[in-house]
């Protein structure tokens, strides 16, 4: 009589370091990383651009002052929201409810910053449609009454500083310092 057994589980280095069959912690920690650096990016042209309209620095060029900025900044948000969907699908269901249970109040704020940018975006879709139906620059929704270059430079700088918060409040740089291995348990252990 032949037996089948089944392929040894895989298990996680730690307890404490939960993994999903997606991605480990480390690489969404690596992804979480690289979201920060591209709204820090984002942030810096928003205050070129801000130097340049508003203060009079006539010097100070924006980075990518010679692409249309309503495509580009559509794109830009669209990109920073899909990388919060893709870091949230990595550290997975465990990841998610170790961070509301042991750091509740930087979770929040990792929300909050979530919440303000997928407004963002829609502020973003928003105003793209109105520059192709009119070619013209866009109201959108918050700048009818507020100063665009004003308004989009202190969205970009709160999403920014929620976005750091929560990286340093989750503890992400301690998922970065360990590239985690995942360890088969032996069949003849079993």
């Amino acid at each position: 009589m032949t037996t089948t057994t089944a392929p040894p589980p895989v298990v996680p280095q730690r307890a404490s370091d939960p993994t999903t069959p997606l991605r480990s912690r480390y690489w969404s920690a690596v992804e979480f990383t690289g979201l920060v650096i591209y709204q820090t990016f984002h942030q810096m042209e928003h205050t070129l651009a801000v130097a340049n309209q508003k203060l009079g620095a006539r010097h100070v060029h924006p980075v990518l002052g010679g692409i249309d900025f309503e495509w580009l900044h559509l794109g830009f948000n669209a990109m920073l929201m899909w990388g919060f969907v893709v870091v949230l699908i990595g550290y997975g269901a465990p990841g998610r409810a170790a961070w509301r249970a042991l750091h509740r109040t930087y979770w929040r704020i990792f929300v909050l910053g979530v919440a303000v940018q997928g407004y963002h975006l829609v502020e973003h879709v928003v105003r793209t449609m109105q520059y192709v139906a009119s070619g013209g620059e866009p109201p959108g929704i918050a700048t009818r009454v507020l100063d665009p270059a004003w308004f989009h430079f202190g969205i970009n700088l709160a999403v920014l500083l929620a976005m750091v918060t929560a990286f340093f409040g989750l503890r992400i740089p301690s998922d970065l310092r360990r590239k985690p291995r995942r360890v088969h348990a032996s069949a003849d252990q079993a």
